[in-house]
């Protein structure tokens, strides 16, 4: 198992921030830190999402998993390289120029069908192993059961649609994290620090680093992001 999915399997959570702009982004940035989420997901269709992306690469506390989402173009790559990425996430196979980009970068591409997932889960580079169940509550938790049946060996990450409060039971089916996106920000931060303890999420957050906006609020606890923005703003699909 590669330290990348050993490291999605301890975050459990991924938080994908989807906003139309950079306050929007930022202010998700600040809720989901706050909230001690270990892993983020920026995606790339909100105005200044690689601002907000190297914001939280420098900001973040230590350990935390920073990556960009809906990553489909060599210039995506480019940019969010640059700004910092430790992941790169698509919600489905790129072309392979987009790939030989991403270089030894951890690449979760997403699929559907078994034969999509075992496709993208086996291309070659850090991302091996794993891929993106999406749009995962079309078929539900019964559909990654019956995906992981025969791909025990293929780590999944659902994204689009999944609730908090159902988390641990995709999870329980198998799942070696979650991504959640607007949903999660409309959950007070208590709330998302009690699922990361429910859920079984390790280490501590605020620990080691700089808390983004560490109570909530945005400005206490640490260095707040132009949090200006509506954390619960965005589509929230997780794409």
């Amino acid at each position: 198992m590669s330290a990348f999915i050993e490291a999605l399997r301890a975050a459990r959570v991924v938080a994908v921030l989807r906003a139309a702009d950079e306050a929007a982004l930022a202010a998700q940035l600040d809720h989901a830190v706050g909230g001690g989420v270990r892993a983020l997901e920026i995606t790339t269709t909100g105005a200044g999402w690689e601002k907000v992306l190297a914001a939280a690469v420098s900001s973040a506390p230590a350990g935390t998993l920073v990556g960009a989402g809906t990553v489909t173009t060599t210039g995506q790559v480019e940019q969010a390289l640059e700004a910092g990425a430790s992941f790169l996430v698509s919600p489905y196979r790129v072309d392979a120029a987009v790939l030989r980009a991403a270089g030894d970068t951890p690449f979760v591409q997403g699929g559907f069908t078994p034969a999509e997932i075992a496709g993208v889960a086996a291309l070659p580079g850090a991302g091996t192993g794993v891929a993106k169940l999406f749009p995962a509550t079309t078929g539900g938790i019964a559909h990654l059961r019956a995906v992981k049946d025969v791909l025990p060996g293929v780590a999944i990450m659902p994204t689009g649609g999944i609730a908090p409060a159902t988390a641990a039971d995709w999870l329980d089916a198998g799942a070696v994290a979650v991504g959640i996106g607007g949903a999660l920000f409309r959950e007070p931060v208590e709330s998302i620090r009690a699922l990361l303890g429910a859920v079984g999420a390790t280490g501590d957050a605020t620990a080691g680093g700089t808390a983004i906006g560490g109570t909530g609020d945005g400005t206490a606890g640490g260095t707040a992001v132009s949090a200006t923005g509506d954390a619960s703003a965005g589509s929230g699909s997780g794409a």
